[in-house]
């Protein structure tokens, strides 16, 4: 079996690193690499796990907790995915409300696995276009934590930025994070891959000192979210346009909880039908809409739908808002809907089964 290379991209909801994941893998494959996926959430049914589905990379996930937490299952995914496709690279990501990697899932690995896996330098995605008015000063402090334990920095979506606020942006992270290599892409066009794929594929993470990291506030941050996951089925007696659909359902929600005074920190919606899928998220309550997969003209008369929201809400608000607005889908298009799972819940607080401070 093959001694894979083992690359963790980490970073807060919305970011981006499903989408720099799918990018990469796409350029090691074209190399001619094997290449598998590793994606995380605290909960079941996952939109990135069908949008990497859709690309046909082999991919496995670890739900019901963070990498950290759930390091077991991590090593378990990471077994199925060598015994199933034998990757040379495995691109993993963990879950956005998740740091201190490098003491929970870096050293414990690098400690009793090493022998299995080369590590690359922890990767931290920070999205150009992330503001957190409305959160808590808790979410903040998880937020900055993040970054502050990067290896390589990567700002992403600097194609929303004019080149000025660019340098401003990027000046900012040097200074705040002066010994951390720091450099813009935007995952979406692939400009700046480059160099970050030569950089991961070529060096190992040093495993720097552990985070110092208050365990009440990042528990704190992570309880302000609610998640909710979602999978369902639409059938109508017509063809649905996919991309109208996606949109209505995405603007819908995100006007409600901009009503409600409730930030998102993501909403994503995967839809299949008819051999057509579409990917969308939204990272703020006024948008924009940012698609993966944008079938501009494609329609189906059976679809199945995997949402996943996050958002600074209890989880009974939450799941009111969703299933409401779902429901306006359904008698909009005149179409039968049936959600086939949903849970909404706040993440319990974080609890690694490894903590090794050096």
């Amino acid at each position: 079996m093959t001694h894979p290379r083992l690359i963790l991209v980490g970073g807060f909801l919305g970011a981006g690193k499903t989408t720099l994941l799918l990018a990469a893998a796409q350029r090691l494959a074209a190399q001619g690499l094997r290449v598998g996926l590793v994606t995380n959430d605290q909960g079941a049914g996952l939109v990135d796990t069908a949008l990497v589905d859709t690309h046909a990379l082999p991919v496995t996930e670890v739900a019901g907790g963070c990498f950290c937490c759930r390091f077991p299952d991590l090593l378990q995914a990471l077994q199925r995915l060598q015994a199933a496709a034998d990757p040379e690279v495995i691109l993993a990501e963990p879950v956005g409300s998740c740091t201190d990697l490098t003491a929970t899932v870096l050293r414990p690995l690098a400690r009793d696995y090493g022998h299995h896996y080369t590590l690359a330098p922890l990767t931290i995605l920070v999205g150009a276009d992330r503001h957190l008015a409305g959160f808590s000063g808790s979410v903040a402090y998880l937020y900055e934590r993040q970054s502050a334990e990067a290896e390589l920095l990567l700002l992403n979506k600097c194609d929303r930025l004019s080149p000025a606020a660019q340098a401003t942006h990027l000046q900012q992270l040097a200074r705040t994070y002066p010994a951390t290599q720091v450099w813009p892409i935007s995952a979406r066009h692939g400009t700046g891959l480059d160099p970050w794929i030569e950089t991961v594929m070529t060096q190992t993470s040093s495993y720097p000192l552990p985070l110092t990291l208050d365990y009440q506030r990042y528990a704190e941050a992570e309880a302000q979210l609610g998640w909710c996951n979602v999978r369902g089925v639409l059938a109508s007696p017509t063809a649905l346009p996919l991309a109208e659909w996606v949109e209505a359902l995405l603007y819908g929600l995100a006007h409600d909880l901009q009503a409600g005074a409730l930030p998102v920190a993501h909403l994503k919606l995967h839809l299949t039908g008819d051999q057509h899928s579409a990917k969308a998220s939204m990272t703020t309550s006024h948008g924009p809409i940012s698609w993966d997969l944008h079938p501009q003209t494609a329609r189906a008369s059976e679809l199945q739908f995997v949402l996943n929201a996050r958002v600074a809400a209890d989880p009974q608000t939450l799941e009111r808002l969703v299933r409401r607005h779902l429901a306006l889908q359904s008698e909009t298009y005149a179409a039968r809907g049936q959600i086939t799972h949903l849970e909404c819940f706040r993440p319990a607080p974080p609890q690694p089964v490894y903590r090794l401070a050096g």
